[in-house]
């Protein structure tokens, strides 16, 4: 095979051990588990080698995009395989966008192929962009559908075409507010050279079961040529399940490697201290997704005293930026404001500059980087850092800043600083910081703080009218006093406070404060706020 491609580790993979299970997935119906499908290498082999006959016969070519609309499943899976291997593109949605915001992601998708389940495809004459696609169904046909089983043959052997290092490898359009709905561009060079960063700081061993949360990473664990199981879990809602299933889960299938969102975690957590349930043969945790919860940092020791546990800072564009070991991070994330992530990982380069700055070039970059302690913009470069958005320059050129090498700094849109020894801490999201009077405040130092107040579960500071607005998500009596103290001693002024009786979350993790739905509710009125007297 001449030139690249991010799954010829897994050809390896199925012709060194074809009797070893490749990929268990559990079938959920919300919070029932109904059955798995379980796969070993060299059925997975014979599968994608069925699934490429069948995309043969659609006359598609090297670089030609698919749309694929599917939950997880095995299917899905195989049908990723089968695409990367030919050189073809899938493209992902995430399906928590609006309507609206599909649509258009649809349309900027360049897709030529539509494949996916039933369920998702039977409302194709919903959008118009898919009027003009083929479509296929991986689990039967529906109205203007096609069965995908049907164009199967019984066997045909797979095969893996190189491309270009550069050549689009997986595009997926994620969730956003404003704008073009943005589809990162992951060739197939950073593909794989985000699939060898994980690996450089997460090792892996041949005997490995890893159970992720986190479904792209099944593509990763397949080049690894370990065993992944998925969690037990209707995905969709990953901060929702049943704990005790899970549990169960984890116990028969050996699970050796877990990885979730801290969502995720806390409810597993909770049921195991309520229980009494601990996992001493899970030998790493990896929380990535959103910030930890001080809650959850001290009770990971307490549910899997053997493991090597570490916190993960990441995005789609860039994955991993830094990590930080759940130990220190109990010892050492008060030292100063913020959330401790840590250290950059070895295969990333990582930088502060002022918020608010015209950035056109590397030099530029290096002339105005913020000194230790002093926050502004996370910048990110490194082989794994995603170069672009696919065919949408305006949005290339707002994230993306050259750089002599080839490679670029990604502008993260996350505000933080490195401290003295070079951690990274984070403060919020640019956008986020809350300007009263003539200082900028941002909302993690200031959340953290509140969260450790009595009767708060969790609090989401922004800015509202020219004051500092806090929403209390409560536990027991709500006491006002402390909090007006951390106020005063903040050096703020105005402020107006309301409670919610759940806090809204991302849709993707369950982890993240929705603040764009917070706001609103509050434009709205859904949310009755109170003033604050601080003086």
């Amino acid at each position: 095979m001449s030139g690249v491609n991010l799954v010829q580790p897994v050809f390896n993979a199925w012709s060194q051990h074809p009797e070893k299970t490749a990929i268990r997935i559990p079938r959920m119906q919300r919070l029932d588990f109904k059955g798995e499908q379980t796969l070993t290498y060299g059925q997975l082999k014979a599968e994608t080698g069925r699934y490429q006959r069948a995309l043969d016969a659609m006359d598609l070519k090297p670089g030609d995009r698919v749309l694929v609309l599917s939950r997880v499943r095995m299917e899905l899976y195989v049908l990723m395989l089968a695409l990367l291997a030919l050189g073809l593109v899938p493209v992902l949605i995430d399906r928590g966008m609006s309507t609206k915001r599909i649509r258009a992601a649809i349309r900027f998708s360049g897709a030529k192929v539509a494949i996916g389940e039933a369920d998702i495809l039977r409302y194709w004459w919903m959008f118009p962009p898919l009027w003009w696609m083929k479509r296929l169904a991986l689990d039967g046909k529906t109205l203007g559908v096609e069965d995908f089983r049907s164009w199967l043959p019984d066997a045909c052997e797979p095969r893996c075409v190189g491309v270009e290092p550069d050549a689009h490898g997986l595009i997926t359009f994620t969730s956003g507010s404003t704008g073009l709905p943005k589809g990162a561009d992951r060739t197939h060079a950073s593909l794989i050279a985000q699939h060898n960063a994980i690996r450089e700081h997460w090792l892996d061993q041949p005997n490995d079961i890893d159970c992720p949360s986190f479904p792209v990473l099944v593509l990763h664990n397949l080049c690894c040529g370990i065993t992944t199981v998925l969690p037990r879990v209707d995905l969709a809602t990953p901060g929702h399940y049943d704990a005790e299933e899970l549990v169960k889960q984890l116990k028969l299938q050996e699970v050796t490697r877990l990885s979730a969102a801290p969502a995720f975690m806390q409810h597993l957590c909770d049921y195991a201290l309520t229980h009494q349930v601990q996992f001493p043969y899970i030998r790493t945790v990896a929380i990535g997704g959103s910030t930890l919860p001080a809650r959850l940092i001290h009770r990971l020791p307490l549910v899997f005293p053997n493991a090597h546990l570490m916190g993960v800072y990441g995005s789609t564009e860039a994955e991993p930026i830094a990590d930080v070991q759940i130990d220190e991070l109990a010892r050492e994330g008060g030292e100063h404001a913020g959330h401790l992530v840590g250290y950059p990982v070895r295969s990333a380069q990582v930088c502060v500059v002022p918020v608010g700055q015209v950035l056109k070039d590397d030099h530029r970059v290096r002339a105005v980087q913020c000194g230790a302690m002093t926050i502004g913009e996370i910048l990110v470069s490194g082989k794994h850092v995603l170069k672009s958005y696919i065919d949408n320059p305006d949005a290339t050129r707002e994230s993306k800043i050259p750089r002599p090498d080839g490679q670029v700094w990604h502008r993260t849109g996350d505000a933080g600083f490195m401290d003295d020894r070079g951690r990274l801490w984070l403060v919020g999201r640019v956008k986020d910081g809350i300007l009263v009077g003539n200082r900028v405040y941002w909302p993690y130092p200031l959340e953290k703080t509140l969260d450790d107040l009595p009767g708060i579960r969790r609090s989401a500071v922004l800015g509202w009218e020219g004051k500092l607005m806090m929403i209390f998500e409560t536990q027991g009596q709500l006491d006002l006093a402390p909090v007006l103290a951390e106020l005063r001693a903040s050096g703020i002024f105005r402020a107006a406070w309301a409670t919610v009786v759940s806090m809204p979350v991302d849709g993707r993790h369950n982890s993240k404060i929705d603040r764009p739905l917070l706001r609103e509710w509050l434009e709205r009125g859904k949310l009755r706020y109170q003033n604050l007297d601080v003086s």
